[in-house]
């Protein structure tokens, strides 16, 4: 048996589920952030300590382990040591200057371009999808930009990630403009 604390931060909580699926014997979601059985709060966070067997560790273990925003932490208090924390290190990392130049590092997708405006009166953004020179073969609508870039990507209309993450910044150009009623231009900056 492990002699273990499990605690959740309900200041980094999104009310995701994904512990819920991992470990259901200990996490449920009560107005949409993760809690413990017989938990104790203290500030943000919730805690509950327990005796786990090896079956369970694993369970709260995986449960933390998918926790998107790292609000899931599983402490070993026998051992006194974090077994899951909730602190992001990047001590050590490889960092990266990032350089980008269009002229020589642009590779068109072999799958076709994206023609992308606003509608202004609709509230909506128009992507049209031409797999050759300007000829539309599919528009998506939306008022959103994950509503479109969902769409566009189960349609399997890009080939390159390049590409899609273009389409993602484009679209949250555009997603701005309508919301702030200001002009938007395929791949200039915005002027706000």
């Amino acid at each position: 048996m492990h002699k273990v604390r499990i605690e959740v931060d309900h200041n980094k909580c999104v009310g995701n589920g994904a512990c819920v699926a991992a470990d259901p014997a200990h996490f449920s979601l009560k107005d949409e952030k993760a809690v413990l059985p017989q938990q104790k709060k203290t500030g943000s966070v919730v805690s509950i300590e327990k005796e786990l067997s090896d079956e369970q560790l694993k369970d709260a273990i995986d449960a933390a382990k998918v926790c998107p925003t790292n609000a899931i932490r599983v402490f070993d208090v026998k051992e006194n040591v974090n077994l899951v924390a909730t602190e992001v290190t990047s001590s050590g990392s490889k960092v990266i200057i990032a350089q980008y130049d269009d002229a020589e590092d642009f590779v068109l997708d072999p799958k076709g371009y994206f023609l992308i405006r606003i509608l202004p009166e609709t509230k909506e953004i128009e992507v049209g999808f031409c797999n050759m020179k300007n000829k539309v073969e599919v528009v998506v609508r939306g008022k959103k930009p994950i509503d479109i870039y969902h769409n566009i990507a189960k349609l399997e209309l890009i080939s390159r990630m390049e590409h899609a993450s273009y389409l993602g910044r484009e679209l949250q150009k555009a997603f701005i403009a309508l919301q702030k009623g200001i002009k938007y231009v395929q791949d200039d900056e915005l002027i706000l």
